[in-house]
């Protein structure tokens, strides 16, 4: 072929792209849907320019800053910092504060530690009130017996407890006084940049709400959890400061030094009990939460999906509600090793016109290069091979930086190792973003495999899956899912959307989001006791029950002696055909009647996926 050929070729390939773009762009409904692929099309068409910007970044983050100890940008607005704490600078000390779970636990003066090292000082005199389990009135004047929920109708709010009466230590550590907890609210240095907007993009068009407007409807949430859970007398508070933190960077495990300025600044200058990323769908990165734990900063929805073993480093500072990679790798590993492999692949279709079902299975492990999702995902093979027999050889992994500018190249460099290795089975351990680059790149190489979910990163709810290349998944995509059903989670009527409405806050897929990620939160501060540090939040949460389960929205959460709520995952495939309760095309449905399972108790044999 001669250069003019070759030219003409990859002419008539752009412009075939360009009408699939188009296509895949009208055939959206909603309107903010199909902003958004514009965006990812764009992304795709500039991404070098992208990663010039993330560059820039960088270079501006290595230039030297005046104030070293605190971000640059705006100060923090808001309430004002919790009394008693120490000044800046120096080593952080532990803790020291008598633990105290929701029993009523601790009497005494209070002896949280500061971050900055000296003790928290304006305790109130005389002995601490008692915590009053199962009986009285709650703050709503809702009458607590055993077996109700602090908001009645909740599966996942802690058992109720009376209104506390009394002294409560007064101020029991840094961030916290006698009538407050003080949370900052970080915007970190890119939060205006080209990666942050195409994420933007593809969130909104997943239903999520723009980020100031998340904000926004944050606080008036966190404002009135503040007033029905029991923390006993005082309320949140939040701070909102600019961070000198790069999210892009810390998504991929890199700029700690810049996150723990931030860290330095949230704690010893607008002396932050906990810490929240509005901009960043609200969790923390885990750059920062290592810098918080240092600092000796309690954050409860922080290092998402990573190692158990890193939270324990980091005990008794950091928490997440949704499953850490050791758990949720242990049952994919169950899941692959019971069900998956043994069988030959049924649900894929051809690799360039060669069909793959009735294949061993050979699986294709798509993932983050972060260190700790990597070591699951060695932790998973390993299972496998070790439990269930299941040879090393047949997986294969394409690791991706979490950076929206690389995810093109990437995407597509993955489809084509699947499609050249023959993996009949890609298991998507990823965002929820990146599939709608990988899934089209699959499709324009005519590599149609099984697309397996572990059940992370949302991809197993309904307005994420929509996005995605139905061409490419209809009848091949299935797996586990951390979460409830769809229905469950997104119903008008159910536990979210009876909180929003009471907090004045608008109910869409946004918002209830919103209502599982915060409320973590206040099941720990109520979990702790009047005497509010990060050891007792520690104690209280060891002495929760089971929370949630098979009829509720978000799964099962059980702390147990871990750091991570969600303990199990029902099984699901992808139906293109039915509507979803959005009312959109394309809904996940549920297996086994949507029972839930716990490692070591998934079924073997062939799941009934796709039983037509």
């Amino acid at each position: 072929m001669d250069d003019t050929d070759a030219a003409q070729t990859r002419k008539a390939r752009r412009a075939h792209s360009a009408r699939q773009e188009a296509e895949t762009i009208a055939a959206l409904q909603d309107p903010i849907g199909r902003m958004a692929l514009r965006a990812a099309y764009h992304a795709r068409r500039y991404s070098v320019l992208y990663v010039l910007g993330v560059v820039g970044l960088v270079a501006l983050l290595l230039m030297p800053t005046v104030g070293v100890g605190s971000p640059q940008g705006t100060g923090p607005t808001g309430a004002a910092g919790a009394a008693g704490a120490g000044p800046s600078g120096g080593a952080p000390a532990p803790s020291a504060g008598p633990a105290g779970g929701p029993a009523g636990a601790a009497t005494g003066g209070a002896g949280g530690g500061t971050a900055a090292g000296g003790p928290a000082t304006g305790a109130s005199a005389g002995p601490v009130g008692a915590v009053q389990v199962g009986s009285g009135l709650t703050r709503s004047g809702v009458p607590c017996r055993p077996g109700v929920h602090q908001l009645a109708y909740s599966q996942y709010a802690p058992p109720c407890v009376a209104k506390f009466t009394g002294n409560n230590g007064g101020a029991t550590y840094n961030g916290v006084t006698a009538t407050t907890i003080n949370v900052a609210l970080r915007t970190c240095s890119d939060a205006q940049g080209a990666n942050a907007a195409a994420v933007y993009a593809e969130a909104e068009a997943a239903g999520a709400e723009p980020p100031d407007k998340a904000e926004a409807h944050d606080k008036q949430l966190i404002a009135y959890l503040s007033q029905v859970f029991e923390l006993y007398g005082r309320h949140v508070v939040t701070q909102d400061y600019n961070g000198q933190g790069n999210c892009t960077n810390e998504s991929i495990g890199t700029g700690q030094s810049a996150a723990c300025a931030d860290a330095d600044y949230a704690v010893n200058t607008l002396h932050a009990f906990s810490d929240l990323n509005p901009y960043n769908g609200r969790y923390e990165s885990e750059p920062f939460a290592q810098c918080a734990a240092r600092y000796h900063m309690y954050l409860g929805f922080a290092q998402l999906y990573f190692p158990e073993s890193e939270y324990q480093a980091e005990h008794p500072y950091i928490w997440a509600p949704t499953p850490s990679c050791t758990l949720g790798g242990a049952e994919e590993a169950e899941f692959i090793g019971k069900q998956m492999a043994p069988n030959p692949a049924k649900w894929a279709g051809t690799d360039g016109g060669v069909p793959l079902n009735g294949l061993q299975r050979k699986f294709a492990v798509f993932t983050p290069t972060n260190p700790g999702y990597q070591e699951c995902a060695d932790t998973v093979q390993k299972i496998d091979e070790q439990q269930y027999g299941v040879s090393s050889k047949r997986f294969d992994r394409y690791n991706y930086p979490l950076d929206i500018s690389q995810w093109p190249q990437d995407a597509q460099a993955a489809a084509t190792q699947f499609a050249a290795d023959q993996d009949t089975t890609v298991v998507l351990a990823c965002d929820p973003l990146i599939p709608t680059f990988l899934m089209r790149d699959a499709d324009n190489q005519q590599y149609h495999p099984e697309w397996m979910l572990i059940g992370v990163a949302l991809t197993d709810q309904d307005n994420l899956a929509q996005l995605w290349d139905q061409n490419e998944i209809k009848g091949h995509l299935f797996g586990l899912s951390q979460l409830g059903s769809y229905a469950k989670f997104q119903d008008p009527n159910g536990e979210a959307a009876t909180t929003l409405k009471a907090a004045g806050v608008p109910v869409d897929q946004g918002t209830i989001l919103g209502y599982y990620e915060l409320l973590p939160l206040f099941v720990q501060l109520q979990a702790a006791g009047p005497i509010l540090t990060p050891a007792n939040i520690a104690a209280g949460t060891r002495s929760l029950p089971r929370l949630g389960g098979s009829t509720a929205a978000d799964g099962t959460w059980y702390y147990g002696n871990t750091h991570t709520a969600i303990i199990d995952s029902r099984e699901i495939y992808w139906d293109e055909s039915k509507t979803s309760p959005d009312g959109k095309q394309g809904t996940y449905v549920e297996i086994y009647g949507g029972q839930r399972f716990e490692v070591g108790h998934y079924p073997a044999g062939a799941p009934p996926f796709y039983p037509s």
